[in-house]
């Protein structure tokens, strides 16, 4: 039983607990205890709905700075957009204008166009003058290769002309070169065939003197000068090849007694040197001939007065 009405009388006071707030039974007199006596209560009370005054100010305040920074932020996207618009106008033509006007479409459609217009005018802009370019170009270059190759012809005249030129005094110059040989030049030959005939290359007394081919000097040239004679051609002959020879007398009546070693009377009664000019024997000394340019000088050896030579006259 003690414990029924321990049980019962704990349910009454949570019951009275929860009903007292509720119903605000001894509201009054708590407010008026609070007011006189109590001021600490107040105090803290009037702070916490102070605080709770501030936060709810405070959020206030960033809600209204959010919405003015919205606010600013598109009056000014407007604002560009109205400026570019307006530049936009300004760009477009007087025709563009019309169609803008009389169209019914909205402004981003209208937009739209002026874009599509505008991308249209600079491909055909940008693709003209390349077009216009690469023609030029072509042409230039066809241009160019002509007049390349009008240079390139002329150069080839110039050199063939200067070539030609060149070979001309190329020639000029050798003629007179090839001339002067020729116009003072002679040739002498010293031969002694009779001797060889009569066998006198046999004798060992003539070894070395008289050559089994009969030719002491064969045909060769020899520079002259103007008053040469056949006594100064065979003294070059003497001086150059070294080959033996004696005259006796004056240069201008010289006569010649032996070349080479083989003398006059070695061959004979009759024998001896003699000389001829183009085939003539002359019947003067060879320090008087005076030669000319092309003259053919042969010196002989005679073992029968000219006879064996061909020269009867010499005989009688």
């Amino acid at each position: 039983m003690n414990r029924n009405i321990m049980k019962k009388l704990i349910l009454f006071i949570i019951l009275i607990t929860l009903v007292i707030p509720l119903t605000g039974c001894f509201s009054d007199k708590a407010e008026g205890a609070g007011s006189n006596g109590d001021l600490e209560i107040d105090y803290l009370v009037e702070k916490k709905e102070d605080k709770e005054n501030l936060k709810a100010t405070s959020l206030l305040a960033q809600m209204r700075e959010k919405l003015s920074s919205k606010n600013e932020v598109e009056t000014e996207i407007q604002i560009e957009e109205e400026d570019i618009v307006q530049q936009d106008k300004k760009e477009l033509s007087f025709w563009e204008k019309l169609r803008l006007k009389n169209s019914e479409r909205g402004k981003d459609e209208e937009l739209d166009l002026v874009s599509k217009i505008k991308e249209e005018e600079k491909d055909n802009v940008e693709i003209k003058p390349t077009e216009n370019k690469k023609k030029d170009s072509f042409l230039e270059q066809n241009i160019k290769a002509k007049e390349d190759k009008k240079e390139e012809e002329k150069k080839k005249e110039e050199n063939n002309t200067k070539d030609n030129e060149s070979k001309e005094k190329k020639e000029e110059n050798k003629e007179p070169e090839e001339q002067k040989p020729k116009e003072n030049t002679v040739t002498l030959t010293i031969r002694c065939d009779t001797a060889v005939n009569k066998e006198m290359h046999k004798d060992p007394k003539f070894k070395g003197i008289v050559p089994e081919s009969g030719v002491i000097l064969s045909t060769t040239t020899f520079k002259i000068k103007e008053g040469d004679t056949v006594l100064n051609v065979l003294e070059t002959a003497r001086d150059k090849y070294k080959i033996q020879m004696a005259y006796r007398g004056n240069k201008e009546s010289a006569y010649i007694e032996g070349i080479n070693n083989l003398y006059e009377f070695d061959g004979g009664r009759w024998s001896g040197w003699m000389y001829c000019v183009n085939g003539w024997y002359p019947n003067y000394g060879a320090g008087v001939y005076v030669l000319q340019s092309g003259d053919v000088i042969e010196w002989n050896y005679t073992c029968d007065l000219g006879k064996d030579l061909g020269q009867e006259w010499l005989g009688n």
